[in-house]
């Protein structure tokens, strides 16, 4: 049978890497990108004038961040890389850095690393990528590197302790179970410290592996010990302006936070931000009103009394001249005290007992109303969204598209680092790597509406170079030195194949 055959593995052949990666591989907008961006401020990475040189951090830069863009997450697997993938070879020059210096920088440059992707932002909207004057904010939950086994709340707590408890009891009647006792005993002092930690309001929970991480709910309506990432969206192309981490478990009281990261790191002197109900905050409001921030939140939804009351707070009006509200039979509730959270009480202390409604308004001895000291920065949010009610419907298809990218396409699921900052770090290692590949994928189809590839060179001038360097330097009858003079010639020559 007939078979194609390969090369015989004896022959001797002339390779380069540079003849080895494709001329429109996603590595050479890596190099390029990575590259063009300042990295000075990597102290870590600084040569001193005794010891070993360390990586150039552009270096350790493109070698995670193509190991994101291609589901290589772990230092030890990009080690591995280095020494068989030619694409990474080229990348990174032929430098084969071990697994523990890949990882420790990563974990000593983890506040350099986000600042690195705040310029990259920058750089974006220098080069007109985005414009910042319409960004979606919305967060999704990753699981930290710790076990649910690992994490501990104060119920769970209860729960060993009494378990123990009962098994000291067990092992008392049995003298020769003695050890056993002992080790409980280690164990339940171990817990009641935990549990003593949360009853000094240090911690809410306790998380043995990963100190910063806490028990959130996921999408599928199950739970795990996970990190709130939050990204901002720009409207322009659908690229990430900004992000955030957080160990809250909700996103309420993340809108302004994120928000005013995207406005000082653009600086921008305005700017409209999309968010759903779970944003909903009314000190936020306040927060990005006076610094520029025009919010279109939606609302949450009133939640139906289990009372059997009909009257809801929608149908109380408020004046905002005499600061009360008028009942819907004309009484007037008048403000009458306010908590250390700014919510304030109105009530009308004398006409509910009268109130012919009463039994359809409360089933206290008089209704009481609530309301912010802030909520008219909630009530003009209101009316934005009314009013742009089209622009929010825009939000979910810029905020949960790159979420659905990061952890189908780019099989993040979960976090190798531990800490806080260090998470923060990894997350902007994992959106700058879905920034370069949504911003291949734009001018991808830039170039298709113009017709050309802007990026790589006609095949005819690829020819000229080729027959300059083997050929000598007589091309179509012009000779060029190797300097200036010849690298404009030669930009000449390719400039009429090439679009612009």
């Amino acid at each position: 049978m007939r078979h194609t055959i390969g090369k015989s593995r004896d022959q001797i052949e002339m390779y380069s890497l540079e003849d080895m990666v494709e001329t429109d591989s996603p590595v050479r907008q890596i190099d390029k990108v990575i590259d063009e961006i300042d990295t000075s401020y990597f102290a870590k990475a600084q040569t001193k004038q005794t010891g070993r040189r360390p990586f150039n951090p552009k270096d350790m830069l493109k070698l995670y961040t193509y190991g994101m863009d291609n589901g290589v997450h772990s230092s030890r697997k990009l080690e591995r890389e280095c020494k068989r993938n030619v694409e990474v070879m080229w990348l990174m020059n032929g430098l084969q850095p071990d697994d523990k210096t890949i990882c420790n920088f990563r974990r000593e440059n983890a506040e350099n690393i986000t600042r690195f992707f705040k310029e990259y932002c920058r750089k974006l909207f220098q080069d007109g990528y985005i414009d910042g004057k319409i960004v979606a904010i919305d967060g999704t939950k990753i699981r930290a590197n710790n076990s649910k086994r690992n994490n501990f709340s104060a119920s769970k707590i209860d729960r060993h302790i009494e378990y123990i408890d009962n098994k000291i009891a067990e092992y008392l009647q049995e003298i020769e179970n003695n050890d056993k006792i002992a080790e409980l005993e280690e164990r339940k002092a171990k817990y009641q410290t935990f549990k003593q930690s949360i009853k000094d309001g240090k911690v809410s929970e306790v998380s043995t592996t990963d100190p910063d991480s806490r028990l959130m709910k996921q999408g599928n309506n199950g739970v795990d010990v996970s990190y709130n990432v939050q990204a901002a969206v720009d409207s322009k192309n659908k690229l990430i302006t900004g992000m955030g981490v957080t160990n809250e478990p909700n996103d309420q009281g993340q809108l302004y936070k994120e928000a005013k990261v995207v406005k000082d790191n653009l600086g921008l002197s305005k700017m409209t931000v999309l968010a759903d109900k779970g944003y909903y905050k009314t000190d936020d409001f306040k927060d990005c009103h006076v610094d520029g921030i025009t919010t279109v939140v939606a609302a949450p939804e009133e939640r139906e009394s289990k009372d059997g009351i009909i009257l809801t707070k929608t149908d109380f009006k408020y004046d905002n001249e005499k600061d009360c509200y008028y009942c819907p039979v004309g009484k007037v509730l008048s403000f009458s005290s306010e908590d250390a959270k700014g919510f304030r009480r109105y009530e009308c202390r004398k006409g509910c007992k009268s109130c012919e409604r009463k039994n359809d308004c409360t089933k206290g001895i008089r209704r009481v109303i609530t309301r912010h000291k802030y909520s008219g920065y909630a009530e003009q949010n209101d009316k934005t969204f009314q009013e742009n009610y089209e622009l929010y419907k825009k939000r979910q298809l810029l905020s949960e598209h790159p979420f659905g990218t990061v952890k189908r396409t780019m099989g993040i699921r979960q976090f190798l680092t531990r800490g806080l900052i260090n998470v923060t770090a990894e997350t902007a290692l994992i959106l700058f790597a879905y920034n370069l590949k949504r911003l291949r994928n734009i001018c991808k189809n830039d170039n298709k509406k113009d017709g050309g590839n802007s990026q790589f060179v006609h095949p005819f001038a690829s020819f000229i170079v080729f027959c300059f360097l083997f050929r000598g330097q007589n091309i179509l009858g012009r000779n060029a030195p190797v300097d200036t003079e010849f690298i404009a010639f030669l930009r000449s020559l390719t400039g009429a194949f090439v679009k612009k």
